[in-house]
């Protein structure tokens, strides 16, 4: 998915006059009306085609690069993409923009310290392409006009092209992007300047179509590359190809064989002290409508004229326009709070929240497409921060048939996973005879682990990925604005609705699979029933003794009438879909039932007594939603 987009930077009409002075830094960088031009659009590049970029000469900006992304994701990115060969390692400039001067030395050892260093690529050799320049601020134009002198002096005359990445505030998105155009322009014939954005891109509809405003009266929809990382990942560029390079899936990619889609995204931490920032967005603004909307849209998209990038990219405007906008009803939200067991703080514990904040830090909506591919589909999607585990995932459910109850309960259904993070994977579940003398059917995986199906093979970051390909000109990667038009149409009615109404979220211990409730919403409101977690499992077996010991008994391998620490494991895995439970889950399953000391092993006494605490517990009332009066913040 590697083809070109043709990214002419022709001149669009006659520069002004004052645009000829020589002594004008918007004439000394070039601007997009007058004078970069590619010469690689000349004739249009097969489809597939990578552009060799290792060839040409690049200068690459880093705004915000004393940040915590510039550390952890853009200078690995860099580094490596030398490493491979991919960007020059002769002609090229690295150039960190900053508020203030930096010691470089100092800089580089902060900043560069998590780059996997390699034989092949000496670290000095990466170090002599870095430098630096302290600017002020992000929307004065001086400090760009210091930058474009910088960059004159680094490329001593020699044409290059010039790429720009803004890691900055989006308060400062608009007058940044200006001032780079005005000021810091490739001005050599046949030479490109990009720019790339991090999200978000906007908080609603207004506040997008403004930054759009400011955005596109500088630079072409060909030279901006708004980047959502996830486009990047493994699993998600493979969405297209499991459905468009194979005659097996895309046959059965509707309504007439799909009963539901979830798109998930969990994580087992909290806010870790970034409280103050994730408050002023919540976790719909943060993953819901950028992430996970970007996997939908692969998922639901009609395959596309072609691999071209603006080809892809229209198939996917046209999905966006196809999904109904959402209302608060349509929506199931959530807050963290301490868990002792976990020994973590709750949400309005992080020292930037404030006392009554009452933002959701886990957030569900049932998405519905009108179209004929997807009309009567419910796809859920789910994010929230404080749960049990790290995970991404799209699982789609196959509608049961009827001729299925021959050999399986009415509902029992196929399912195809996607997993997106961690342990990059696809299986399909399915039902497959038990081995033996009777006709006994279980449900299996057919699995895919890519790091079975591909060892050795190289996992590249997102980020590299996100900077080869605007280096090359391609954009399928990358989110256009007619998408982010579409996509804010789909949620700023319910982002203003939480934002004027406050609702009070369901508060959920750290820690848990699933807010309480969450799973009686997702039954009513989209048909889907969510995976149980243990306490649920065991609390629904609770009036049972039967069917508790024959539970017991199918992990009690030595039949020693004893669950030991690995065979409780074996339980978990089948909970999680055979992958490993989280260290802290499994520790909650052998404490019992709290209060308990931790125990080694448990004894079908424990384990009934267990399912009875978990049955007391589910039906209790949930604790209510209430500020912290008595705050030392």
């Amino acid at each position: 998915m590697s083809a070109l987009v043709v990214d002419t930077a022709a001149a669009i009409g006659k520069p002004h006059a004052e645009d000829l002075d020589a002594h004008s830094p918007r004439t000394r960088a070039g601007s997009f009306e007058s004078v970069s031009t590619d010469v690689t659009s000349a004739a249009p590049r097969p489809v597939g085609a990578a552009v060799d970029v290792s060839k040409r000469s690049l200068t690459v900006v880093i705004f915000g690069a004393t940040g915590d992304l510039a550390k952890k994701k853009l200078y690995p990115a860099l580094y490596q993409l030398m490493l491979l060969g991919q960007l020059p390692r002769e002609q090229i400039r690295i150039v960190g923009f900053g508020r203030r001067d930096v010691d470089l030395e100092k800089f580089v050892a902060k900043q560069c310290a998590n780059v996997k260093r390699d034989a092949r690529l000496p670290f000095d050799d990466f170090k002599k392409t870095l430098s630096f320049c302290g600017g002020g601020a992000y929307d004065k134009r001086p400090g760009f006009e210091k930058l474009a002198t910088l960059l004159d002096e680094l490329e001593d005359g020699a044409p290059a092209d010039r790429l720009f990445f803004l890691s900055v505030p989006p308060t400062v998105f608009g007058a940044c992007a200006t001032h780079v155009s005005a000021c810091c322009r490739a001005h050599a014939v046949g030479r490109w300047t990009r720019l790339i954005i991090e999200k978000p891109f906007g908080r609603d509809s207004e506040s997008f179509q403004e930054l759009n405003a400011s955005t596109s009266a500088s630079w072409r929809e060909s030279e901006l590359f708004r980047i959502d990382h996830y486009l990047g990942k493994e699993v998600v560029l493979n969405l297209f190809s499991l459905r468009f390079a194979n005659q097996l899936f895309e046959p059965t990619w509707h309504a007439d064989h799909v009963e539901s889609v979830e798109i998930t995204f969990k994580e087992d931490i909290g806010t870790a002290g970034r409280g103050g920032y994730f408050d002023g967005f919540g976790i719909v603004r943060d993953i819901m409508q950028n992430h996970l909307l970007q996997v939908l849209v692969l998922c639901a998209m009609e395959p596309p004229a072609s691999a071209r990038p603006e080809d892809i990219q229209r198939a996917k405007v046209e999905v966006l326009k196809a999904v109904r906008t959402l209302s608060l009803g349509d929506s199931f939200l959530g807050q963290y709070t301490e868990d002792p067991f976990m020994r973590e703080p709750g949400y309005l514990e992080d020292e930037g929240v404030p006392d009554d904040s009452v933002t959701p830090t886990f957030a569900a909506v049932v998405l519905k497409i009108d179209n004929d591919r997807w009309r009567g589909v419910p796809f859920v999607m789910k994010a929230g921060k404080g749960l049990d585990e790290r995970l991404a995932e799209v699982r789609i459910r196959y509608k049961p048939r009827e001729y299925n109850k021959i050999l399986v309960g009415a509902a029992a259904s196929n399912e195809l996973v996607c997993r997106i993070q961690p342990d990059e994977a696809l299986y399909l579940k399915t039902h497959t005879k038990r081995p033996g003398l009777e006709q006994s059917v279980e449900a299996t995986c057919m699995d895919m682990r890519y790091s079975h199906e591909f060892g050795g093979a190289y996992l590249a970051d997102a980020y590299e990925r996100m900077f080869l390909n605007s280096a090359r000109g391609d954009a399928s990667l990358f989110v256009s604005a007619d998408e982010l038009v579409e996509a804010w149409r789909i949620f700023t009615p319910l982002l203003h609705a939480i934002d004027r109404t406050r609702p009070r979220p369901v508060l959920y211990p750290f820690g848990e699979r699933n807010p309480r409730g969450f799973r009686d919403w997702s039954l009513r409101m989209a048909g889907v029933k969510q995976r149980q977690s243990f306490m649920e499992t065991l609390a629904d077996l609770s009036n049972d003794e039967g069917a508790l010991r024959a539970y017991f008994g199918r992990f009690d391998a030595d039949k020693d009438g004893v669950l030991r620490k690995e065979e409780i494991r074996m339980l978990a895995k089948t909970i999680y879909d055979g992958r490993d439970c989280p260290e802290n889950t499994l520790r909650k399953f052998l404490q019992v039932a709290r209060g308990f000391e931790l125990k080694d092993k448990i004894t079908f006494a424990d384990f009934k007594y267990f399912a009875r605490c978990a049955r007391v517990a589910l039906l209790s009332t949930p604790r209510p939603y209430q500020p912290d009066v008595c705050s030392e913040k």
